[in-house]
């Protein structure tokens, strides 16, 4: 996202990390922006066998892989939004 002359669209960033957050079932969230991509930091949870436990989970995602995710969720409402029409 961040580079020589790329402008952050933060709108769209965020809702990629909140997709990316939501399909991981993180809870207690911290992002931390560096100069190669995200660092998000939270918990989820493990089955065992008395049940579910929260641990923590770490992921570094790159700007080029956050770039693919908005694209993606973009293509995604561009078809819902299309599913939509007078006749949809």
């Amino acid at each position: 996202m961040t580079g020589q002359g790329q402008r952050v669209d933060y709108p769209e960033l965020l809702r990629a990390l909140g997709h990316f957050i939501q399909r991981e079932h993180l809870s207690e969230i911290s992002i931390v922006e560096f100069d190669r991509g995200w660092v998000l930091t939270g918990l989820t949870f493990k089955s065992t066998a008395q049940g579910f436990i929260r641990v923590p989970a770490d992921f570094v995602i790159s700007h080029d892989e956050v770039r693919k995710l908005i694209k993606e969720l973009q293509d995604l409402r561009q078809a819902e939004q299309q599913k939509r029409g007078w006749l949809g």
